[in-house]
């Protein structure tokens, strides 16, 4: 669904699979690359876990507007939560950046604390 979404509407994708098994995709679609173009200053990155049906971590980073209003600009299925996954996934939105954010906020992961970004 990725890569025909990709085909179709552009954005980006990666995907990661452990033999023939899903095991992370990324996800960025033009609309999410266009806000984090022009609302670059703060991003927040969180992660929860077990709450889709793959039982992945899933990695969702947002991004505030000038109105004040939460937007979603990168998600992300992780195989795990440690800082391999972790740097795969920051790697992957350092990728699709034009301006690196100037404030980040997360929680006290620990595979995220381990990165740099």
């Amino acid at each position: 669904m990725l890569k025909e979404d990709f085909e179709k509407r552009g954005g980006f994708y990666d995907v990661m699979y452990h033999g023939n098994q899903l095991s992370g995709c990324c996800y960025m679609s033009k609309r999410m690359q266009k806000l984090l173009e022009y609302f670059f200053d703060v991003i927040i990155i969180d992660v929860t876990h077990g709450t889709n049906r793959f039982n992945l971590p899933f990695l969702d980073i947002v991004l505030i507007n000038n109105y004040g209003q939460t937007n979603i600009c990168f998600f992300s299925l992780m195989p795990d939560q440690k800082y391999q996954s972790f740097e795969w996934c920051l790697r992957n939105l350092k990728s699709q950046l034009k301006k690196m954010p100037r404030v980040i906020f997360s929680d006290d992961e620990e595979g995220l604390r381990k990165g740099k970004f």
